[in-house]
């Protein structure tokens, strides 16, 4: 199994840090991460979403992320692929750039958008976004392979031919990903051969089924790329601490702030046919935003493994039912809400050290 964690750049206003803070802070965490054990550092593209995401421009942090380290895998996770945010050829081009600066490191999650604040701020309907990223997924991996990209006449992307540059160090090109919330999703990117990035919040058996889906898919791929990526990330919120209680405390009220946003942003979107998977989700939000039955939902929470907080035995038992539904990487999220980066340190050292080790 490896082991990632994942950035969104979030300003929970009770710590008081610049943007400036949490970049510079962000970067020590991955250099740390990368000295106890982890093998990937995944980076969000989220625009609009202020003190939830501040992560606009993840292939310029993970560039800076890049120079600070020399084993870890660098994740673009996601770009954001509808043609309003990123044109095909700029994605083909900044990672390219990206994967020669990060020496063949790269790995590239696409996406679409969850949220009406992106989605309207950049004039996309979302009924649109799945097929305009259809689009723009085939493309892409033909720039990077193709001398001159033979062109391309879609519905929403309409590119003569030319000659993309520069190109990737990895041939013939860097795994690529698709970022998975509904059961639709993880067919759809079986059937392209793009690995899972699977950002469904729930317990560790709610993703059997999701995976079975999966791994039947890919089984009869016909790849967008070059080749088929079959892997499967599974996520979720992450805080080690070395006493139990205080740990799964902390970490679970992070937790807690973080998902009832997150589901927040669910609820307008919902409403759309395209994005009707969501719509559940988005009445959970409710529930974490409800302060006399918080205790009792952490506790919750932690018990069912939906959320990974506690002491590293704690974890590694998390962990282990992740393992159990056949994910390939474990990916958490540490720098949440109101975690100081002293609170982050301490957690990213402590499941390096005494987690991560259990399941090598």
């Amino acid at each position: 199994m490896k082991f990632g964690l994942l950035y969104e750049m979030e300003m929970h206003p009770e710590l008081g840090s610049s943007e400036s803070d949490v970049y510079w802070q962000a970067i020590e965490q991955v250099k740390l991460a990368e000295e106890v054990g982890f093998d990937y550092v995944w980076c969000v593209e989220h625009h609009f979403l202020e003190g939830f995401s501040h992560s606009s421009a993840p292939e310029i942090f993970l560039t800076a992320v890049a120079q600070h380290t020399s084993r870890i895998r660098i994740g673009h996770g996601v770009v954001l692929l509808p043609i309003p945010f990123n044109h095909p050829a700029r994605v083909a081009e900044r990672t390219a750039t990206l994967d020669i600066l990060c020496k063949g490191r790269l790995d590239v999650g696409t996406g679409r958008s969850i949220t009406m604040a992106e989605l309207g701020g950049f004039g996309i309907d979302p009924d649109d976004s799945r097929p305009m990223w259809e689009e723009a997924v085939r493309m892409v991996p033909r720039m990077w392979t193709e001398h001159e990209f033979s062109g391309f006449d879609g519905r929403f992307v309409k590119m003569p031919p030319r000659v993309v540059v520069p190109k990737p160090v990895q041939q013939p090109h860097p795994p690529m990903w698709m970022a998975c919330t509904s059961p639709p999703s993880f067919e759809l990117a079986g059937r392209y051969g793009l690995g899972v990035l699977c950002f469904t919040i729930g317990e560790p058996g709610e993703l059997a089924n999701l995976i079975s889906t999966y791994r039947k898919a890919v089984a009869q791929a016909e790849p967008v790329g070059s080749f088929v990526n079959e892997q499967v990330a599974g996520f979720t919120a992450l805080h080690c601490g070395p006493e139990d209680a205080t740990a799964r405390q902390r970490g679970g009220e992070a937790a807690v702030w973080y998902f009832g946003k997150l589901f927040e942003y669910f609820g307008e979107v919902a409403t759309y046919e395209g994005y009707r998977d969501y719509r559940r989700r988005a009445e959970q939000a409710k529930d974490f935003t409800r302060l006399d039955v918080r205790d009792k939902l952490i506790n919750n929470l932690v018990d069912r493994a939906v959320i990974c907080a506690g002491d590293p035995d704690t974890c590694a038992r998390i962990v282990g039912q992740y393992q159990e539904q056949g994910i390939d990487q474990f990916i958490g999220n540490v720098q949440l809400a109101n975690l100081s980066h002293d609170d982050v340190m301490e957690s990213v050292r402590l499941f390096g050290t005494e987690v991560i080790p259990r399941f090598r």
